[in-house]
């Protein structure tokens, strides 16, 4: 967009069509609601190309390193990395909840509750057996990521094995060609993404209008200030420590194309191609780190989600005065962990899993189903610190990957 000689980002025409559809909703609000579907349509066209995304960034980025070695030392560093800053979202959430208190000033008096579906019995060997499909055509026409995550996964390995040289160079020059037909389609589907914003919170606020902020504020408000605390210490924290001169808040003002989107869209798939042009273009990652990492965090990586479980259990546990004991968090941070690494696949999504985790350490659920009427207000933090997360452990594996590679050539 051009205004006045001057292009508009699409960054700033985003951000301005979430102000303007908030607006909309407040004051129009019956009619943006029935207006709510044209932003369904431009979801579902971003949820269309998820799976070919999902297969061609992991596959693309397999294929891109310089062999099994390579993609070996990247995997295990992006995974170390996912696994500690969840353990910490735990304990930061935790700590946040302990130092507010907000179950003790909260008042649930009049709210309706939202009757929660879909739990399910979790179990690490049916955890494992989901992981792997039985008909990859299925999996891709169920749109299960995570199983075509494996596939690609699997599929990326199989062409760094060939050993014919010039098959494995047709092979990656398949999908390399796939992905580039790929996120053509994504710009184009991005180039209207403030069309598809702007329904979307003018619906938002068109449902609930301005009293979404009062009776949720106290939770709201401690969920927020832990996400904050997480990316300012705990990802601030590896950044000062593997990237010296890259401080939080120049982290934060760098990576604005990644959280305004996250705020508006809640969908931290959708936000990959943008997440991966950051790391490129921003902090200079090369694609060969950033097209494996950040699709990989996006099913492994919920940090999010874990401030989220912290924050809500100490929540419930304040309000109605029952003292969580240190063996009820110990197992608190462990379930937490756990089932953020593997609740992709869960029916539900974020609000079965917050039910299940809260249910775990003996605690009541149903203010889980209060929550699950607001659940927007708190999937804005969900992603956007998930995605931040993800940003973080590339830019972190990129920058020791490209200091690998100059000691390699040096050498």
């Amino acid at each position: 967009m051009v205004i006045g000689g001057k292009k508009i980002s699409l960054t700033t025409q985003v951000f301005v069509a979430m102000i303007l559809g908030s607006v909309a909703g407040l004051v129009v609000g019956e009619t943006m609601v029935q207006l709510g579907f044209i932003g369904d349509i431009w979801l579902n066209c971003i949820k269309m190309i998820v799976v070919p995304m999902v297969l061609c960034t992991i596959v693309t980025g397999i294929t891109s390193q310089d062999s099994l070695a390579s993609l070996r030392r990247v995997s295990a560093r992006i995974i170390v990395y996912y696994v500690v800053t969840t353990v910490l979202a735990c304990v930061v959430g935790l700590t946040v909840a302990t130092l507010l208190q907000p179950g003790k000033i909260a008042n649930f008096a009049g709210m309706a509750s939202q009757q929660i579906k879909g739990g399910v019995d979790i179990t690490f060997a049916g955890f494992l057996k989901g992981l792997f499909s039985t008909n990859m055509i299925k999996t891709f026409a169920d749109g299960n990521i995570v199983q075509t995550l494996v596939i690609a996964i699997l599929l990326g390995v199989a062409i760094l094995r060939i050993k014919d040289p010039e098959r494995k160079a047709t092979m990656k020059k398949c999908f390399d060609g796939f992905s580039s037909m790929v996120f053509s389609l994504i710009g184009m589907v991005m180039d209207v993404s403030p069309i598809g914003v702007f329904f979307l919170m003018g619906n938002s606020f068109g449902k609930y209008g301005a009293g979404i902020f009062t009776s949720m504020a106290v939770l709201v408000g401690t969920y927020y200030a832990a996400c904050l605390a997480h990316v300012v210490f705990v990802y601030g924290g590896f950044l000062l420590a593997f990237k010296p001169h890259m401080n939080p808040f120049r982290f934060i003002k760098e990576s604005a194309d990644v959280w305004i989107y996250t705020i508006s869209t809640c969908s931290s798939i959708a936000t990959i191609p943008v997440n991966i042009k950051t790391a490129e273009e921003k902090f200079g990652i090369p694609e060969r780190v950033s097209g494996f990492t950040i699709p990989l965090g996006s099913q492994m990586n919920s940090d999010g989600s874990v401030l989220l479980y912290a924050c809500v259990i100490l929540f419930i546990s304040q309000m109605i005065g029952q003292p969580m004991s240190m063996p009820q968090l110990l197992n608190a941070v462990f379930i937490s962990t756990i089932l953020s690494m593997g609740g992709a696949g869960i029916p539900g999504s974020g609000i079965v899993k917050l039910m299940v985790v809260v249910q775990s350490v003996g605690l009541p659920i149903e203010v889980v189903g209060v929550i699950a009427a607001f659940y927007r207000l708190f999937d804005m933090g969900t992603t956007t610190n998930n995605c931040l997360g993800d940003l973080v452990g590339t830019i972190i594996v990129g920058t020791a990957e490209k200091k690998y590679d100059a000691e390699k050539q040096s050498a």
